[in-house]
């Protein structure tokens, strides 16, 4: 995944303003939402994170980035979305003329309450700020025709990216992060395409552990299974 500019050492604490005005977090605000929003966002922030595994990149969701100091109206809550180079310490609020860096990749999985905003004033904010990747996602397919969809910038504007809609299933590619990006009504997921395996949630995630677990248990007990018996023959 490239990154906007070279890696700056971060302080060990996020910073927050110190200008005496209340910056409300995203919870205090947004509307609750239903699972066929917070199922998939889940899934995107977990399996980022598991992908990503870099320490000083943020993976975040539905938190706020303020944008204008002593402004508690100039934020946006992207659903989910990456920004390297700031570190992944837990965050109240991210604030952007504080550590500077803006999301390389952003997603928006649509709602009643949102989709018009993502359409229009976050797709011009985002491209305003140089958000290099982003995305919607439609998991009710009522807001969006196809129901995923992705922008990419090139020279300093947006163009779509190529979604395979032909199907059921839309699909699209990723170059930021090297990932395919997967979705139908209610369900979506992202790819591997070098090993052409979805990346788990985190029931399938602890499944699979488990499952390793018990292989490496029931292989050891053979190995000491078979050590026994060769000891018995030895003996006699």
């Amino acid at each position: 995944m490239t990154t906007p500019r070279t890696a700056q050492p971060k302080p060990s604490r996020p910073p927050v303003p110190d200008d005496g005005v209340y910056y409300p977090d995203a919870h205090d605000v947004l509307p609750v939402e239903s699972m066929f929003h917070f199922v998939p966002q889940a899934y995107m922030q977990s399996a980022l994170e598991t992908w990503l595994d870099d320490p000083t990149t943020l993976v975040a969701s539905e938190m706020f980035i303020y944008y204008q100091p002593g402004n508690i109206r100039a934020s946006v809550s992207p659903d989910v979305y990456v920004i390297p180079n700031v570190g992944s310490e837990l965050r109240r609020s991210y604030f952007l003329w504080l550590e500077h860096e803006v999301p390389v990749f952003a997603m928006e999985i649509a709602s009643e309450h949102t989709y018009r905003n993502d359409l229009g004033f976050k797709q011009e904010l985002y491209e305003r700020w140089g958000v290099q990747e982003y995305w919607r996602y439609d998991p009710e397919r009522r807001y969006l025709t196809p129901l995923l969809q992705g922008y990419r910038l090139a020279a300093g504007r947006y163009e779509p990216i190529a979604v395979d809609a032909e199907s059921g299933e839309c699909r699209g590619f990723s170059p930021l992060l090297n990932l395919e990006l997967h979705g139908r009504l209610g369900w979506f997921r992202f790819l591997d395409p070098a090993t052409g395996k979805f990346l788990p949630n985190r029931q399938e995630l602890i499944r699979e552990r488990n499952a390793a677990e018990a292989e490496r248990n029931a292989a050891e007990a053979r190995v000491q299974e078979l050590e026994a018996q060769l000891r018995r023959l030895q003996n006699r």
